[in-house]
């Protein structure tokens, strides 16, 4: 069959055609008149990027974003979440849905569960790939619809603020613990490092050792130019020995001469022989004069003599203090050695102290800090989640929708109604053209009739008819 045969076709049985389709047409109506309306309510929540009641933001990837949001959706379709809507909305005091749970479960379980589950079918939550979570709830009562709809956007607000705010409070409890202990632990490492300071008498462990070391190298220094000053007293006092072994007069000896004494006794000496010696041209050398002025340079060449003695003996002297004064350099500068070999002993073990007490610092310090930002987070008042607009009542049914049910009862009607004329045709098969007719019986035609409809759809005249000639005439 060609298109023009269908035509043809829908053309005769143009009345099957229209009852099809209006009988689908009016079908689809009544049944979208009848079906219970359906009224979606809509809320919508914002999830902020920042969080500005926390010590410790933390930025986010987007893949970790994605999945934050994501988590967030499960959460609102939780049982968590439901069963507090049920509670809010005081779900299971309303009249009869005992007796409707107990007829659908046979009493197992709670009730609240099986109200929860049933608000969860109608339920749909969206983030519509952005920071805004979509909540719609779909009911046969629009009341009823924006007002589920907002208790499951408060009670996702609400859990989701006690999620956030339970476990830092148990954490805070658990810090608050731990910290008694860190505290304990680094008051006792103050303390053994004290008590270890004062037994050692150690205080400012660097600041003492530059003491020491500066003390040492003094001590070192000391020593080194005693010594020099022994050797050089030993040395002038051998060579005043071996003249006094010799024979030979000792004024001619440096620290002789330097002697300011001697210098004065010697100068009264020079003076008295001058004296004598002319003394000794006038008078003579039995003269009395002469005589007494030659006891008187006898007696100043004694005490010269006598002088010269003292200070031989007085390098003696010096020699043995400067031998004393080494040991007692050398015996200090030992001790000094053994203070600061104690003290380097007593510097480990210090530090090993002053470690210990760093780390219990350490370790409370980042406990207190932890402990703090945790107790911000048990106090907060809200979280990074927001209302941004609630749910009202929808004017208009989200189903059914009746004019696209028209629209697709036409269409499809159009088809079915098509669709059953094809049938009809393919069952009973007529011949409605010149070429319908070439075609089945195969032979040429002679000629065409022209368009002529009988009266009253018969070809012969009826008895009772006033019409004569029921055929036209053919010319």
């Amino acid at each position: 069959m060609d298109l023009n045969q269908y035509l043809l076709a829908l053309k005769a049985r143009r009345k099957a055609f229209i009852t099809v389709l209006a009988a689908t047409v009016f079908t689809a109506i009544v049944v979208a008149l009848l079906i219970p309306k359906r009224y979606d309510a809509v809320a919508t929540i914002l999830i902020d990027a920042r969080d500005e009641q926390t010590l410790a933001p933390a930025r986010m990837s987007p893949r970790e974003r994605a999945g934050y949001i994501f988590t967030q959706m499960e959460l609102i379709s939780s049982g968590k979440v439901a069963q507090k809507v049920v509670r809010d909305l005081k779900l299971a005091q309303q009249p009869g849905l005992r007796e409707d749970w107990e007829k659908d479960t046979g009493g197992v379980g709670s009730i609240e569960e099986w109200l929860a589950a049933g608000l969860l079918e109608k339920l749909k939550v969206d983030s519509g790939a952005s920071n805004i979570l979509v909540v719609k709830y779909s009911a046969n009562d629009p009341k009823k619809a924006a007002e589920v709809a907002n208790a499951f956007a408060k009670a996702y607000l609400d859990v989701a603020l006690e999620l956030r705010t339970e476990p830092s409070r148990e954490a805070a409890a658990w810090f608050d613990e731990q910290i008694k202990t860190l505290r304990a632990d680094l008051t006792g490492a103050q303390t053994k490092l004290a008590a270890y300071q004062k037994q050692k008498g150690v205080t400012g462990a660097e600041e003492r050792m530059d003491v020491e070391y500066t003390r040492l190298a003094e001590l070192n220094g000391e020593l080194g130019r005693q010594k020099n000053a022994t050797l050089d007293a030993q040395t002038r006092y051998k060579q005043a020995q071996d003249l006094i072994k010799d024979g030979i007069s000792l004024e001619a000896f440096p620290e002789v001469l330097a002697n300011g004494y001697i210098i004065t006794v010697k100068a009264a000496l020079q003076a008295a022989e001058g004296r004598l010696q002319e003394q000794a041209e006038v008078y003579g050398d039995k003269h009395p004069t002469y005589q007494r002025t030659l006891a008187e340079v006898q007696g100043l060449r004694e005490r010269l003599n006598n002088e010269a003695k003292k200070v031989v003996t007085g390098l003696g002297n010096a020699v043995s203090q400067n031998q004393k004064r080494v040991e007692e350099l050398q015996a200090g500068l030992k001790e000094q050695q053994e203070r600061i070999n104690t003290m380097r002993e007593s510097r480990v073990d210090m530090a090993v102290l002053t470690r210990d007490l760093e780390n219990a610092q350490r370790s409370y310090d980042g406990a207190l800090a932890r402990a703090m930002a945790v107790k911000v987070d048990s106090k907060v008042r809200q979280t990074n989640l927001a209302m941004l607009t609630p749910a009202v009542e929808p004017l208009k049914p989200a189903m059914p929708k009746v004019g696209l049910i028209s629209g697709l009862s036409i269409v499809i009607g159009l088809l079915l109604a098509g669709g059953i004329v094809y049938a009809l045709e393919m069952m009973d098969r007529r011949v409605r053209s010149r070429s319908d007719l070439e075609a089945r019986l195969a032979v040429p035609s002679l000629g065409l009739l022209s368009k002529w409809t009988p009266a009253g759809g018969r070809l012969l005249p009826s008895p009772h008819s006033p019409v004569r000639n029921a055929l036209p005439r053919p010319w």
